[in-house]
């Protein structure tokens, strides 16, 4: 199987959960702040997973060989926090008068838990704009540090995660599990990835 039907086959997989939450969110009696929660959710799975695949992949040269999917995974984090932003904006129009959801949403944009997520998607913003062929040729050296702007993304986003969504439990499992994969990082390798 070659490198582009594979980024496409893995973009197809995981796009498919947000394409069913957008097509959710199109129905009259959808309900937006369970939608909302759960592209967080989507969101918050890929940018983890993006993050522990480097660690993973000294456990094994089958782990390593799959290290060049990480920029799909981080790209489809971002696309999943984006429909997550827009599935936010249309959730506040049902709490607010004709066009006064921007409003609103100001009012709450400096609250510890809407901060937190305003401030995750900032941060995913460089990284996403940046993860391309051209990109990583402009920048040479300094690509790396904008791609490890995740790790803060990933932080700040389950911040956001434990807080606004009631997902303490779900973002100390996320925490712990990223974490622990992060250890395999001092083990020796047995080939440098």
């Amino acid at each position: 199987m070659n490198r582009r039907f594979a980024l496409l086959a893995l973009w197809a997989v995981l796009m498919a959960p947000l394409a069913m939450l957008w097509w959710q969110a199109a129905s009259p009696d959808a309900d937006l702040d369970a939608l909302v929660a759960d592209t967080g959710n989507w969101a918050m799975a890929w940018l983890a997973i993006a993050v522990v695949m480097t660690p993973l992949a000294k456990l094994g040269r089958p782990l390593a060989r799959l290290l060049w999917l990480r920029r799909a995974v981080g790209l489809a984090a971002f696309a999943a926090s984006v429909v997550h932003l827009w599935l936010y904006v249309l959730a506040m129009r049902g709490f607010a008068e004709p066009g006064g959801e921007w409003a609103l949403m100001a009012d709450e944009a400096m609250t510890p838990g809407i901060l937190t997520g305003w401030i995750a998607l900032a941060l995913m913003l460089p990284p996403a704009l940046a993860s391309n062929d051209a990109a990583m040729r402009l920048l040479r050296r300094a690509w790396k540090p904008v791609q490890r702007l995740a790790w803060p993304a990933a932080a700040v986003a389950l911040a956001h995660m434990a807080v606004v969504h009631d997902a303490g439990r779900l973002a100390m499992a996320i925490t712990g599990l990223v974490a622990g994969l992060q250890l395999v990082r001092f083990f020796p390798a047995t080939r440098k990835v």
